[in-house]
């Protein structure tokens, strides 16, 4: 497993990126500065891109600062990713930059970065010497970069899962920054307003016993359950809507009993969430996004105790015995008895088992 130090690359880092993809860039070297991704160098092209590197490596690389170097050849999107750690540099920052590749190149554009090096030494980044030792094996990309053809680049032969991605990056180069999204969707965090927050405080106190959040409004009922009957009767469940997404706190009291490995007053957190006939998709994308946030509030600065998340689709299954069966562990099984279950028995040895007695012949 990968170690990651968590650094991502900020606004003003993207919008760097996006001028790379536009071809409005031909090199980028990029530091690390107070655990922030930060653009210490860059250049624009010219017609030639030999000129371009010679201008810039290796005389802007500090022997005892770790970076990471972006070049673009004459092709419109086939970046190189130089990752430079020299031993002259702390372990400290070392570990650092390695630790970022991952999310740097991912942040970047895997699509993007046509090969990767790892180079420890300044004298490597000459450019007789980078040639010589790293793009030798490179003809695509010195093919590419002398005669800016990109019909050579195209009559290589490759294969289908590279045909498909050449293609998105090509169209992904002509894309503005704004429409691209992202492809993950976090919580969405609501604010709790007043009423709500003094209601699930006097939850947490004790106070009350039952307190149902929405949305957009809160309903909180103070009628405190004197006994499990009273859930199973109908009760507080019945107050949970059969056709809308809720969040409901419920504390069932005097529900240990005889059982004593029972929690003690057990606190139910309930997402009750109907199927998707009886309501939107949006109120389920909602309540589902939601959910996560919300119970870090509750548990964090609210202070409510929460000792089981339950999801249910229908409040019929909010009966005293399905509630009792999340809090109450199951008893152990009893020993199977020795008369269900027999032993095995050995048999006797050839010659140790009763004697037999043989008839004698009468006439022999």
């Amino acid at each position: 497993m990968t170690c990651q130090t968590g650094i991502r690359a900020d606004e003003k880092l993207l919008d760097f990126f996006e001028q790379c993809k536009q071809c409005k860039v031909r090199f980028g070297k990029i530091v690390i500065n107070n655990e922030r991704l930060c653009v210490n160098h860059n250049l624009k092209p010219s017609k030639d891109w030999r000129k371009d590197w010679k201008k810039c490596l290796p005389d802007c690389v500090d022997a005892y600062e770790p970076c990471f170097l972006l070049f673009r050849f004459d092709s419109s999107h086939d970046w190189i990713l130089i990752s430079f750690s020299d031993d002259k540099a702390s372990t400290r920052d070392k570990m650092m930059l390695a630790a970022t590749k991952a999310t740097f190149k991912s942040e970047f554009g895997q699509s993007f970065v046509r090969a990767e090096y790892q180079i420890s030494n300044r004298n490597e980044l000459e450019l007789d010497q980078f040639e010589k030792r790293h793009l030798r094996d490179s003809e695509l990309l010195l093919e590419g970069a002398g005669d800016g053809d990109a019909a050579a680049e195209d009559a290589r032969p490759l294969s289908f899962v590279e045909r498909e991605l050449s293609a998105v990056a090509k169209e992904r180069a002509n894309i503005p920054f704004s429409m691209h999204a992202s492809q993950t969707l976090r919580g969405v965090q609501f604010p709790i307003d007043q009423d709500a927050e003094k209601r699930l405080k006097e939850f947490g106190d004790g106070e009350l016993d039952f307190v149902q959040l929405s949305a957009i409004k809160l309903e909180a009922h103070s009628a405190r359950v004197a006994s499990p009957e009273a859930l199973s009767a109908g009760g507080d469940a019945a107050l949970i809507p059969p056709r809308k997404p809720r969040y409901s706190l419920f504390r069932l009291r005097n529900a240990t009993g005889e059982d004593q490995n029972a929690v003690a007053e057990p606190t139910f957190f309930i997402y009750s969430v109907p199927p998707s006939d009886a309501c939107t998709i949006k109120e389920k994308m909602l309540y589902s996004s939601c959910k996560g946030p919300l119970l870090g509030e509750l548990q964090g600065p609210l202070g409510v105790r929460v000792d089981k998340k339950i999801e249910v689709d229908s409040r019929e299954q909010l009966d005293f015995a399905s509630l009792m069966a999340y809090v109450a562990p199951e008893p152990p099984m009893p020993p199977p008895s020795a008369q269900m279950a027999p032993q095995f028995e050995r048999p006797a040895r050839p010659g140790a088992g009763p004697r037999r007695i043989t008839k004698s012949n009468a006439n022999g």
